[in-house]
């Protein structure tokens, strides 16, 4: 739940400064199949905060995960997926083709938008390629632009927030949490830089975070993570009360859980569940 409107106001002074090249379109026709969005039932969806908001929104739901893009930032606002061991085994390999997303329509960033000499930046995924090994689909629909977002390369995407995923990954194949639901985006903040050499910029983040949901236990884990370069830094390092990753993101996660226990999960910092090192290389991107 939502204790504080401060998120939603910092993402609207930021959208203020960078965001009047174009106006806002409306969400094109045709919702996402209920089948589609099902598997993520036991949750629910994250629930945006404001009262423009839901213009800006497209929703995008494909096999292996379903997002929010703004049409405003040009980022996904969250991607979630749902993760099990068998998801994680496979042969599929990255492509690393950059996808362009018709589900977008116009607004959908194109690999050329990242080009910023002065403030560069990795196509960051959100949802990532190496969570949908199983499949050479799924994997190839990670590359869409609309799964991305503008991340510091190295020292970040290149590895401490490649580390959070990996330590994801391993906690489903080893560590005992087998069906496991990840809800992951952009802190866009007062410092979120825009980028790009077009006319229609992107909104780089000011930090990032992802939220860990085990269905079969109930417990849950938040991590937060600025978007800057990091020595290699322990995971648990960047446990965050999901209460406060809620109050900066304008978003309500856990909707479909009673109050209670929303306020029980959201309120406490929670630790890392932990994974065994046999998985140390089968991780890996």
């Amino acid at each position: 739940m939502i204790r504080s409107l401060f998120g939603a106001a910092t993402l609207a002074a930021t959208l203020a400064l960078g965001a009047s090249a174009y106006a806002q379109a409306p969400t094109p026709n045709g919702a996402p199949t209920t089948a589609c969005l099902s598997r993520f039932t036991p949750v629910a969806l994250p629930v945006h905060r404001g009262a423009d908001i839901a213009s800006k929104q497209i929703l995008i739901c494909r096999d292996g995960y379903v997002l929010s893009f703004n049409k405003a930032t040009r980022n996904p606002d969250w991607v979630v997926e749902r993760l099990t061991p068998a998801a994680l085994k496979g042969s599929a390999k990255r492509s690393d083709k950059f996808l362009t997303d018709p589900a977008a329509g116009e607004f959908s960033p194109t690999a050329k938008d990242y080009s910023d000499p002065v403030n560069p930046r990795d196509r960051g995924h959100q949802a990532p390629a190496a969570d949908f090994k199983f499949s050479q689909p799924q994997t190839d629909d990670s590359f869409y632009m609309t799964n991305m977002s503008p991340q510091v390369g190295p020292g970040f995407n290149r590895a401490q927030w490649r580390f959070l995923e990996e330590d994801v990954r391993a906690a489903v194949l080893c560590g005992g949490h087998e069906d496991v639901i990840v809800i992951t985006g952009p802190i866009y903040g007062s410092s979120g830089t825009w980028i790009g050499q077009n006319k229609q910029k992107i909104l780089s983040p000011a930090a990032y975070f992802k939220i860990l949901y085990d269905v079969r236990t109930g417990r849950t884990v938040g991590f937060r993570l600025d978007n800057k370069a990091y020595k290699k830094t322990p995971t648990d390092t960047f446990i965050a009360p999901i209460e406060d990753l809620e109050v900066e993101t304008g978003l309500d996660f856990f909707a479909n859980l009673s109050r209670r226990d929303q306020n029980l999960l959201e309120r406490r910092k929670g630790i890392f569940w932990g994974h065994g090192q046999a998985c140390s290389n089968t991780v890996k991107e």
